[in-house]
């Protein structure tokens, strides 16, 4: 769809015209289904995030200003339904310190096995996580803990430290990927899995 075709689309859809909504979800469906890939979803969350966006762009596009692109702002959509759902998620877990996403550090998968109900198990998961999260650079461990701790966007987070929002995503990434590394090497989570 070309940019022209977008504002006429665009306009249409804000009129209320349903086939000109129609396609702007046909041209907005993939740009949101490759976004959500950035996230830690599994498959099925992913839908549901996509599904949730959707519905945000249908009900919101009345809404639309024109501020900035229609692209910038299915993105912000998008990436606060993926926010929400992944808030969602957390509070249903138990948090490990101090909240950090397990799921995003991947290692910790071993223990599913454990019962999480156990104090002794928790307390040997959360000092794994907190030693793994020690080792980490601080300028790798101060965007861990804003973006999971205290629930901070990226952008808000790159304003925090001075930094682009494109070095905070990077950052993160690398995180992610030491922690998993940390988390998987360490000989605790080794030993609780196995006696899981």
């Amino acid at each position: 769809m070309t940019s022209n075709d977008l504002a006429t689309c665009l306009s249409l859809a804000q009129e209320g015209d349903r086939r000109a909504l129609g396609r702007l979800a046909a041209f907005a469906r993939p740009l949101i289904e490759r976004q959500l890939l950035r996230y830690p979803l599994g498959d099925e969350d992913r839908r549901d995030a996509a599904q949730s966006a959707m519905m945000q762009v249908v009900r919101r596009i009345g809404s639309f200003r024109g501020d900035a692109s229609f692209t910038t702002w299915l993105f912000r959509v998008t990436a606060n339904e993926a926010l929400m759902l992944m808030r969602s998620h957390r509070r249903l877990r138990a948090h490990l310190a101090h909240d950090v996403d397990v799921d995003d550090a991947e290692g910790l998968q071993l223990l599913a096995g454990a019962p999480a109900e156990d104090p002794v198990v928790e307390q040997e998961r959360e000092a794994v996580v907190r030693g793994a999260l020690a080792r980490l650079p601080e300028h790798y461990r101060d965007v861990v803990t804003a973006h999971y701790h205290e629930d901070l966007g990226l952008q808000q987070i790159a304003e925090r430290l001075a930094v682009t929002e494109s070095a905070v995503r990077s950052r993160l990434h690398r995180a992610r990927t030491q922690l998993r590394g940390l988390l998987t090497e360490a000989p605790e989570l080794r030993e609780a899995a196995f006696a899981a």
